[in-house]
């Protein structure tokens, strides 16, 4: 469940060329692949960070990063709907990975809702 007072971690990671090169050879081009990604996990999460780094139709590729690696993982959206804080939020859909660690999360980046 989210609430009002959930903190998103604030963890960063600038992608190396090579981690650019693979998103722009992905078939379907985001309107930008931004080299620097923030953690969109809740404050103290458990495992490695992760950002989104670009969606091709039901997969997303996820950065996941720990202070000593970095790699690019492909996963499907969290499942979680109506699970979230206010009767408000409840017809939004959880906008993390499957098997996210934390609280489910309904923010999303202004380009997700344009590639979605």
């Amino acid at each position: 469940m989210v609430s009002e007072d959930l903190v998103i971690c604030p963890a960063r990671i600038t992608l190396d060329a090579a981690q650019l090169a693979f998103f722009g050879g992905l078939p379907v081009a985001a309107p930008s692949v931004q080299s620097e990604l923030g953690c969109e996990l809740e404050q103290g999460h458990g495992g490695s960070h992760a950002a989104l780094g670009q969606q091709v139709d039901t997969t997303m590729w996820w950065v996941q990063w720990t202070l000593s690696a970095s790699e690019i993982n492909p996963y499907t959206w969290c499942p979680a709907r109506g699970e979230l804080a206010t009767q408000s939020e409840a017809d939004e859909d959880c906008a993390l990975f499957v098997g996210h660690p934390g609280r489910h999360s309904s923010v999303k980046r202004a380009w997700r809702n344009e590639a979605a």
